[in-house]
């Protein structure tokens, strides 16, 4: 999920059981869940490789994301309780230090924080679902584009949005937030590719 094994990076299972220091049985488990996921793909000879993804793929893997997560958060949003704005004034502040240190980790970790606040009022499952595209958007979004420089800002206007108890502000902000994201990670991999899906969300989000 960091991005330390590159799509398309051969995994031999001889190699893995040995660096991890586990049987093969475990291994083989730990690789079906990875490929149940979409993040391994299968080949002879017991191998496997990270998964390579194109641009369409990305394209539909983004526009789900941005969609689920604008429900989380318009779901959410009515629900906030006083001291669940205070958390997300806290990790909104969190963000925009480590950004203005470059602390990454730091940065990171306040990011998935607020995703994670953003939602919390969603049900379990539908929290589930929003965080495991986080992870699978984000690992594909650390390797071809970085935050850009006004992300402190988008997220203090969503917290804001968040005070003011608008859901349908705070919803559509972060749609066009991550939105922007998946427009920079698909640019880095594919200069020709029109991000029709992500397009497509972002319009039925403005008219609903």
């Amino acid at each position: 999920m960091q991005g330390d094994l590159a799509p398309g990076d051969v995994l031999s299972q001889v190699q893995l059981a040995r660096s991890y220091g586990v049987s093969r049985t475990p291994l083989r488990e730990a690789i079906r869940r990875l490929e149940a996921e979409g993040l391994v793909e299968s080949l002879e000879n017991q191998r496997a490789r990270v998964a390579v993804i194109d641009a369409e793929s990305l394209d539909v893997m983004f526009t789900e994301r941005i969609l689920v997560e604008a429900m989380g958060v318009k779901v959410t949003v009515a629900r906030l309780t006083e001291i669940d704005l205070n958390g997300v004034l806290a990790s909104t502040a969190a963000f925009r230090i480590a950004a203005e240190r470059a602390d990454v980790p730091a940065r990171d970790r306040a990011r998935r924080t607020l995703h994670a606040r953003y939602v919390a009022g969603a049900g379990q499952r539908l929290r589930e679902t929003i965080a495991k595209q986080f992870d699978r958007c984000e690992r594909y979004r650390r390797m071809y584009a970085e935050l850009s420089a006004g992300a402190a800002e988008s997220y203090a206007a969503i917290a804001g949005a968040c005070v003011a108890r608008d859901a349908e502000a705070a919803s559509r902000a972060i749609a066009r937030f991550e939105a922007g994201l998946a427009h920079a990670t698909l640019a880095a991999l594919s200069r020709t590719y029109e991000p029709v899906a992500i397009r497509t969300a972002l319009h039925m989000l403005d008219r609903a």
